[in-house]
């Protein structure tokens, strides 16, 4: 029986042996019928693919014969035409002999107009002279014409200044004198008479003018006129007031008129300096932006568009924005979160242009799911560097990246109370400070309340400072 149980051991050992071998070969057999599993869906998808490039193939040789076909269509009708051009030809150059033919006529003809030409010049060069001779004679014409307009314009003028100061002083018209009668004005004293003979009632009479007697009445009238005195002695003064206050106001006008320029200048000057800086803070907003976007909602498409692309200052800004797997649409469309996170990307767009020191958020990350909260909490961390972020929030994950946290309780009515915790790294070692009961290692994430007074009302808003 021993030396049976030996050989049965050894039977055992043996089929042991085989059985791992045979398991081996299993699995060796399973690897390979994987292999050409994997093999075989690859052939597949090679040949669905290689029968859709058949029938595209199929369509492009269709395609080619129709363009074939088409080209030889083309290749007949440009035999046509060349041999239409070829005839053209001929009959061009049998025009061009002809053309030849009547060019030696026309040079025959025209060696007989240059000798018409050269005759018809001497005739014309004696004609000019005697052109000129009489230009000569019409000008000295119009010079004397000239001398004597000149000295009748001249004569007018002392006539009609005679008229005026004969109007001015003796209020006497002498348009309305007629010369053929003699006016007599007797003006002793009350209203003056006047008496007119006709030059038949003179000639009857044999009256003539009193010269003496006129003049006489004249400086009389003269003299009564004196005896009035001036009308207004202070004209003069009056009128150098008058103008001195004129050249004033002038003054004042040009020095306005020439600081609305100087402005109307300084203004267009500014306006195209604002332009120009407008016009390449909004582009690096815009690439920022488009950059921005795609990182935090992870691909999609945005833009910023300017409604009056002509007037820069005065366009609005319309955002554009397409989340993965959603048409094209203004932010008024999105959802809340959507239109949040499309906020943050034009914000943080903002600060890579210029960043600013410090900056708050009041409960941002509130419309917010988990994966978009996420999403802002790493876009944070970037410009943590730059700035320091004072952040109003009730989200646990936005709380716990804070480095000091502040939270206001109200454990009696109408008393606010301040308590901060100062987060720590759990590989730093707190050396310095020693944490108190307001103080708490990163395991603590708020403050606890009061559970021995259950009916004080407790409001705590937690205020994230991170570095």
């Amino acid at each position: 029986m021993e030396s049976r149980e030996q050989s049965l051991k050894t039977q055992v050992s043996e089929l042991t042996v085989l059985l791992e071998s045979l398991r081996q070969q299993r699995d060796g057999a399973n690897t390979g019928l994987t292999d050409n599993k994997v093999a075989r869906a690859t052939e597949e998808q090679m040949s669905a693919s290689f029968q859709q490039q058949q029938q595209s193939l199929e369509q492009r040789k269709s395609e080619l014969g129709q363009l074939i076909e088409q080209r030889r269509a083309e290749l007949g009708s440009f035999v046509t035409r060349k041999e239409q051009a070829e005839l053209e030809i001929q009959e061009s150059r049998s025009q061009i002999e002809r053309r030849q033919h009547e060019r030696e006529q026309v040079n025959a003809q025209t060696a007989e107009l240059l000798a018409q030409k050269q005759s018809q010049e001497t005739d014309i060069n004696t004609r000019e002279e005697g052109l000129r001779e009489q230009r000569r004679r019409l000008t000295e014409v119009q010079q004397q014409r000239g001398s004597i307009e000149v000295e009748l314009a001249q004569k007018n003028m002392s006539v009609q200044n005679l008229r005026e100061r004969i109007q001015q002083k003796y209020h006497l018209n002498l348009d309305d004198i007629r010369s053929e009668c003699i006016t007599i004005t007797y003006a002793d004293e009350g209203p003056a008479k006047v008496h007119t003979l006709t030059p038949e009632e003179m000639a009857a009479s044999g009256a003539a003018t009193d010269w003496d007697g006129v003049a006489k009445q004249v400086q009389e009238l003269q003299q009564r006129i004196d005896e009035m005195g001036p009308v207004n002695l202070v004209a003069i003064e009056e009128y150098e007031e008058t103008e001195q206050r004129f050249q004033f106001l002038s003054k004042q006008h040009d020095d306005l008129v020439q600081a609305k320029a100087q402005l109307i200048e300084v203004i267009s000057r500014i306006n195209v300096q604002t332009r120009e800086m407008f016009r390449e803070t909004f582009e690096k907003i815009r690439d920022n932006f488009r950059a921005m976007f795609t990182e935090v909602f992870g691909g999609g498409k945005a833009d910023l568009v300017l409604t009056d692309e002509n007037d820069l200052l005065e366009s609005g800004i319309d955002i554009i924005a397409r989340p993965p797997g959603k048409q094209l649409q203004t932010i008024s469309l999105l959802s809340g979160g959507e239109q949040t996170m499309t906020a943050v990307s034009l914000l943080f767009s903002i600060y890579q242009v210029k960043p600013s020191p410090f900056c708050v958020l009041d409960e941002l990350d509130a419309p917010l799911d988990e994966s978009n909260i996420n999403r802002f909490i790493r876009v944070l961390q970037r410009f943590l560097v730059h700035s320091q972020f004072i952040i109003i929030t009730h989200n646990k994950r936005t709380i716990g990246m804070a480095d000091v946290l502040y939270g206001v309780t109200m454990q009696e009515q109408g008393v606010s109370r301040i308590v901060s915790v100062k987060f720590h790294k759990s590989d730093e070692v707190v050396t310095d400070h020693q944490p108190t009961s307001l103080e708490t290692p990163t395991s603590v994430r708020g403050v606890e309340q009061d559970e021995d007074a259950p009916h004080k009302r407790e409001e705590t808003i937690e205020i994230m400072m991170a570095k």
